[in-house]
């Protein structure tokens, strides 16, 4: 039998000689596989901090110890992308509880970050404007200057 464990922590078990594939959620333990973007302006490095201030707090909880196993895995940033910087987490917790701890954790990363102004990564966009004058005839040798511009009709 071989055994491979998922991103979320997902027991996968693949018989030798066999292509079936069975994955275990609840075998000994399984892991919050936790993404955030940030803004581009935002400090990094503080994020981080505030990241691992309420893993921590959440993981010394009552409520919460027995089920987070160890301390979270601040992997760290993980990607830029045109929306932020991608930081991602891991926190290993009881079997099938990844859901409810991810939950507890989402809800306080976003009331932290409100708290900080740490602001989540939103899409971006450089627009380019370009005028151009150019001469344009008339059909009946008139000239006449051109210039183009565009206008934003949205209401």
């Amino acid at each position: 039998m071989t055994h491979l464990r998922g991103d979320e922590g997902r027991l996968i078990s693949i018989p030798n000689g066999n292509i079936d594939i069975v994955q275990n959620l609840t075998k000994e333990w399984s892991r919050v596989d936790f993404k955030i973007e940030i803004a581009y302006d935002a400090d990094v490095k503080h994020a981080l901090e505030v990241i691992h201030q309420v893993a921590e707090e959440m993981r010394c909880e009552p409520q919460w110890q027995d089920l987070i196993l160890e301390p979270a895995s601040i992997l760290g940033v993980d990607g830029i992308t045109h929306n932020g910087i991608l930081i991602q987490v891991w926190i290993k917790t009881q079997p099938i509880q990844q859901w409810a701890v991810g939950r507890e954790f989402r809800l306080r990363i976003k009331l932290a970050f409100d708290r900080e102004g740490i602001a989540i990564g939103m899409p971006q966009r450089l627009l380019w404007h370009h005028e151009e004058e150019s001469s344009h005839n008339d059909g009946n040798g008139h000239h006449s200057q051109l210039r183009s511009s565009s206008k934003n009709n949205d209401n």
